[in-house]
């Protein structure tokens, strides 16, 4: 399956470059927009009869634009702001235009489900306010050349205006007529549409049987695995409620969860060449999500280095002492030795820049375990973040099938995780209303990750003695963003050159 190339774009929609991208590829930033969508969600979802299309809490235009537009104001350079008005003057056109569309929606019965609609109407309603201060990130504050008036004047006449009539139109016309039913089971040839955009985000060809089945097994890994990790002999369920306790009563503030991120952060990229042949060459900084996403993310994200900006592992500080648990984890799944290392990683030219979420957000996941290997984990308590973490992506592998083939209830979904993880209610609404809003998505992580696991044990086993750890990840690094099949094809191939050449030597000898 050909992925298009989409580093850039996802620069745009999030300010997240998960990928190293070539010189050559266009910079899609510097296009206007021409209808406000819900980004690469949309692309996955292209030939499924649903608004989903438009409507995203995590990609859509309300999130993805003000990133931008902050951008803008930072920068500064009068050439820049002048570039930035040809593009964005015509964004609130493109804002009506998908108040039309959706209007059409409504009368096609191709309506989103309430909960990601719900989510949209609350962000674009804390954009109008913000939009609607003087003291808004998105205006030039002393505005000195005629560009940045120009600027202003847009965000203040025609900006906000636009965003102001999307929030009455989600909230008047759309929101009554939002779909009950949370699934892609509900919409016509819905089950079609999944196995789309499962093969869109992964590029594998998984069944859902296939994939209900690894949820299963890797469930259980994970269960058995927490099991092993207390040295007091402890079952599963006394474990999880010792866990739950912890994050109800902790302390940790969210200064410091940002210093223990990026201690464990500092820690992994002083021990990368242990296991790599390179280390990133570009910092990274640990930052504080924005407010006006923090309700409706998970507990963090990568964004890359843009202009004079080093790259940021950008945390969701609200509520610290639930996220204390897998704080380790997930810092090293956003960025050494997940994200970073891999957008940064040294490869040549020719690498490739097609994005899949099965490659990256696999090798991400993939790192968690590797980072336990490495002994990077400061605690028990922190390996046991770790494994909660599994437990949580494991489970999306039965929770996406749940909602979108087997007519499951959001809150049989919610209720599925609540058993299963450690994520507390609020966490797993935000997660079971990202699993709605982007069927597919959420499979690419631990489906990537397995496929990347079992052909490293496949090699390990081949090459007994001669594997060589650091030459693994260079054959799944160095390439840059590819399909998951031919990251598996890469490394079946290596396995073979290996092997051959050991022949060879022994001959010789």
């Amino acid at each position: 399956m050909k992925i298009p190339t989409l580093i850039t774009l996802l620069s745009l929609i999030m300010g997240i470059n998960i990928c190293h991208a070539k010189p050559s590829v266009p910079n899609v930033s510097d296009q206007p927009p021409r209808v406000a969508d819900s980004g690469v969600a949309a692309l996955a979802l292209h030939d499924c009869q649903t608004d989903l299309r438009y409507l995203n809490q995590v990609f859509g235009w309300q999130v993805a634009w003000p990133s931008q537009w902050a951008s803008i104001v930072s920068a500064g350079a009068a050439n820049d702001t002048n570039t930035a008005l040809t593009r964005w003057r015509e964004a609130p056109a493109a804002i009506d235009s998908a108040i039309e569309i959706l209007r059409r929606g409504i009368g096609h019965h191709e309506t989103a489900p309430r909960p990601v609609v719900l989510r949209v109407y609350q962000q674009v309603s804390d954009l109008t306010a913000i939009l609607a201060q003087d003291s808004s990130p998105y205006l030039f504050p002393s505005p000195s050349t005629e560009a940045t008036r120009q600027w202003n004047t847009m965000i203040r006449e025609s900006m906000t205006p636009a965003a102001r009539r999307f929030e009455a139109f989600l909230q008047n016309e759309y929101l009554p007529a939002a779909r009950t039913a949370p699934g892609l089971s509900g919409i016509a040839n819905g089950e079609a549409c999944f196995a789309q955009t499962v093969t869109w985000w992964t590029t594998l060809n998984s069944s859902t049987e296939d994939i209900e089945t690894t949820g299963r097994h890797l469930l259980d890994e994970a269960r058995n695995a927490l099991v092993t990790s207390d040295s007091r002999g402890a079952d599963f369920s006394d474990i999880m409620e010792r866990l739950r306790a912890f994050q109800a009563h902790n302390s940790t503030t969210p200064k410091e969860l940002i210093a223990l991120s990026a201690a464990a952060i500092k820690r992994a990229d002083a021990a990368t060449l242990s296991r790599f042949a390179h280390k990133s060459g570009s910092p990274i900084g640990v930052v504080e999500m924005p407010a006006y996403v923090q309700d409706s993310f998970p507990a963090g994200r990568y964004v890359a280095a843009q202009g004079n900006e080093p790259a940021t592992y950008s945390i969701n500080p609200s509520r610290p002492q639930e996220r204390r648990l897998m704080a380790e984890v997930i810092a090293f799944h956003e960025a050494i030795p997940g994200h970073h290392l891999f957008a940064t990683y040294p490869r040549p030219e020719s690498a490739g820049s097609d994005y899949n979420a099965g490659t990256v957000e696999g090798w991400a996941i993939y790192t968690e375990y590797l980072a336990d290997e490495m002994g990077l984990y400061s605690s028990t308590l922190d390996r046991q973040g770790m494994i909660a973490k599994h437990l949580w992506a494991a489970s999306r592998l039965l929770v996406e099938p749940g909602l979108h083939i087997h007519h499951w209830s959001r809150e049989r979904a919610i209720q599925f995780m609540l058993d299963n993880t450690l994520l507390s209610r609020t966490e797993i609404e935000i997660e079971v209303d990202r699993y709605i809003a982007m069927p597919g998505q959420s499979l690419s992580y631990m489906l990537g990750a397995n496929l990347i696991m079992e052909e490293r044990e496949r090699a390990h086993a081949a090459l007994g003695k001669k594997f060589d750890i650091a030459a693994f990840h260079d054959v799944v690094l160095g390439p840059g963003g590819r399909p998951l099949p031919v990251v598996r094809a890469d490394i079946r191939h290596w396995v073979s050159e290996q092997l051959s050449s050991n022949g060879e030597s022994q001959v010789r000898g």
